[in-house]
């Protein structure tokens, strides 16, 4: 009886806490922690989840606002061999004469993707995307499900596909 006592009572959030704890099977994978330490070298990026509609459009207005890409905005697009999407303004791009697949910002404030950007990334309508802003670099990621697959497989290891 006292030792269950003294356990409780050195217990950091008090007795209650420590009575109502759940206990995890040893079994369970626990999911990669980032290095904390890091962090502050990180930029300050925006995120957002949007859908891509029959015509290629982005639903989300706000990944756009936040970059200062008002209508009527060039943009460039960048797909690379994992399917990520980079959107650059067309002024960025212009010293280094790329051709990538270009739209405006519609008068609404909403972008298309290009569908030749949609087939490279292997977008179908209704699929959801994680847009990412970086307002500091100027730069619009998207990232398409399969990108995202392979990121999230990347992280884990695997550890959250279970043998049947």
């Amino acid at each position: 009886m006292r030792e269950e006592a003294k356990v409780m009572h050195e217990h950091p959030l008090g007795p209650a806490t420590a009575s109502r704890q759940r206990q995890e099977p040893a079994s369970s994978p626990r999911m990669p922690m980032p290095d904390l330490l890091q962090t502050r070298f990180v930029r300050p990026l925006y995120y957002f989840v949007t859908v891509v509609d029959g015509h290629g459009r982005i639903a989300a207005r706000s990944p756009l606002r936040t970059l200062g890409w008002k209508p009527g905005t060039a943009v460039a697009f960048i797909v690379d061999a994992s399917r990520l999407i980079t959107a650059i303004r067309v002024e960025d791009l212009a010293q280094r004469g790329d051709t990538a697949p270009r739209r405006e910002v519609t008068a609404r404030g909403h972008l298309n993707l290009p569908v030749t950007t949609r087939r490279r990334a292997d977008l179908v309508t209704g699929d959801q995307l994680l847009v990412v802003a970086d307002t500091r670099a100027g730069i619009l990621w998207a990232f398409p499900p399969k990108t995202l697959a392979l990121v999230l497989h990347s992280c884990t290891g695997g550890q959250n596909q279970q043998k049947s």
